[in-house]
């Protein structure tokens, strides 16, 4: 067994260490890193964040770890989550091991779980000590632990996209569902847009928030500047 800590910030932000076990119910989800974060794997250069739809700042530290926020923002399961929120210092043998789970998140169902990239170059035994590590530390704290993959291609082309509509403001709600009216049945993307009533690019801008929002669904595999088939999700309103 290991004798994890975690370092992170209270709720006054000031740096604290915990026991694993002592993290359970922690909001680790709303806060910054303990420390100012470094670049990935000791790289120089700007740190990248995320403003994810919380309008919460969300420390990624390269672009791997962006990709993934943004998958996490767009997750119906997660509520809120943070880049980085707490250090893990432990002991194996005689080495000492620190290390920054990429992120926290706070679960729909009101669990948390530390979500950690799947490195480029493969797992090795670094990889596997600092997992282990964190798998001590969520069964002391009640956690969850997934592990996930970049993803590429058109999917994550498509959820960029999106991702620049997820701050819905000062919708018309008559023209939302003028919107989402038009989809009621399978159509292409830029047709419904023409038809719905409403003048064709807010008609297009309110299509593109709406699927930020699963109320408005297509298929993945086929990229949105293209117009693909659009369709209005079971119950959308």
């Amino acid at each position: 067994m290991r004798d994890v800590r975690g370092w992170h910030l209270d709720e006054w932000g000031e740096l604290t260490a915990s026991s694993a076990a002592a993290l359970e119910g922690v909001a680790l989800e709303e806060r910054q890193p303990p420390t100012d974060p470094v670049a990935y794997h000791g790289r120089q250069g700007k740190i990248t964040a995320w403003p994810s739809s919380s309008r919460a700042k969300v420390v990624c530290g390269s672009s791997r770890r962006l990709r993934v926020a943004v998958e996490l923002d767009f997750d119906p399961e997660v509520v809120r989550f943070s880049g980085e929120p707490v250090e893990l210092h432990w002991q194996s043998g005689r080495a000492k091991y620190r290390w920054r789970p990429d992120f926290v998140a706070r679960m729909r169902d009101g669990s948390r779980c530390a979500v950690v990239v799947r490195p480029p170059r493969g797992i090795g035994p670094q990889w596997q000590e600092r997992l282990a590590a964190l798998d001590e530390v969520a069964r002391a704290a009640a956690w969850q632990v997934q592990v996930r993959s970049v993803s590429r291609g058109t999917r994550m082309e498509n959820l960029m996209w999106l991702a620049d509509y997820r701050f819905a403001d000062r919708v018309d709600p008559e023209q939302e569902l003028a919107v989402l009216e038009a989809f009621r049945r399978r159509r292409p993307l830029f047709e419904g847009a023409r038809v719905c009533g409403v003048p064709e690019l807010t008609a297009v801008d309110l299509v593109y928030g709406l699927m930020w929002q699963r109320r408005l669904l297509f298929d993945w595999e086929q990229p949105l500047p293209l117009g693909p088939l659009v369709w209005a999700a079971e119950g959308a309103a």
